[in-house]
């Protein structure tokens, strides 16, 4: 599953240094408890970085809606334009954690007309887009995000990540279960997780409904698929199904 990837592409305040260096170390929690601290006594001119690298921490702990709320009120004091961007793509990637890919997909695409000539982030947004239409099973779109990403950044970290997940951006996967309650859904996501298979949730629309997939794995051929669907299907007794 791909994880948020942020830039500190902005200047920030030596009064966010401690943050910031708690934040490179990977100590989230801390520097959660830090920005807390700050919260009161901080120029509100700085508290859009603030709230941003508050908002980091959210992600990095798991927290994506928390996450999302706090991008959302750094909004109002983000004076900076590339800040405003890496805000909104937080809260896109928010949503892409969350596995409501739909929704990530229209702040994606925001951001790509938004960005179109900032080559900082469009390695990233070709990435992300690419692989929010994977996850909805739209190949055409998923294709076409991941060939201007070859294209135009061949020897990017994205490339790379694209290339160990599957050939040409489309893989196989296997459905488990089909489910009009989310809890139901991710309860069954849960089970097999602790039984150590990769596992996700594709929100989806179906005669007005929504319905939510459960489907397990990215696998580059269809007989890698059939193995852990057989395995699934005799030792799990579920009903599974081979995508695409």
């Amino acid at each position: 599953m791909m994880l948020p990837g942020y830039l500190f592409a902005y200047t920030h305040h030596n009064a966010l240094n401690d943050v910031v260096s708690l934040i490179l170390k990977e100590n989230y929690t801390q520097a959660l408890e830090e920005c807390y601290t700050l919260q009161e006594n901080l120029d509100s001119s700085l508290k859009g970085e603030l709230f941003y690298f508050q908002g980091v921490c959210c992600m990095r702990l798991g927290d994506y809606e928390d996450a999302r709320k706090v991008f959302k009120n750094a909004l109002s004091f983000a004076e900076k334009e590339d800040l405003s961007t890496e805000l909104y793509m937080g809260i896109a990637d928010s949503y892409f954690m969350r596995q409501e890919y739909s929704k990530a997909i229209v702040i994606y695409e925001q951001l790509l007309e938004k960005t179109k000539n900032d080559e900082a982030y469009l390695a990233a947004l070709y990435y992300k887009l690419g692989k929010s239409y994977q996850k909805e099973s739209e190949w055409a779109k998923t294709k076409y995000y991941f060939s201007l990403l070859e294209e135009k950044f061949p020897h990017s970290f994205e490339v790379e990540l694209v290339k160990k997940s599957s050939v040409g951006g489309n893989f196989f996967t296997i459905q488990v279960g089909c489910f009009s309650n989310f809890k139901n859904a991710e309860k069954l996501q849960s089970d097999l997780k602790t039984r150590g298979y990769e596992v996700y949730i594709t929100p989806f629309k179906g005669n007005g409904q929504q319905l939510y997939r459960v489907r397990v794995g990215e696998f580059v051929t269809r007989l890698a698929a059939e193995h852990i669907e057989a395995e699934l299907r005799t030792q799990e007794h579920l009903p599974t199904h081979i995508f695409p």
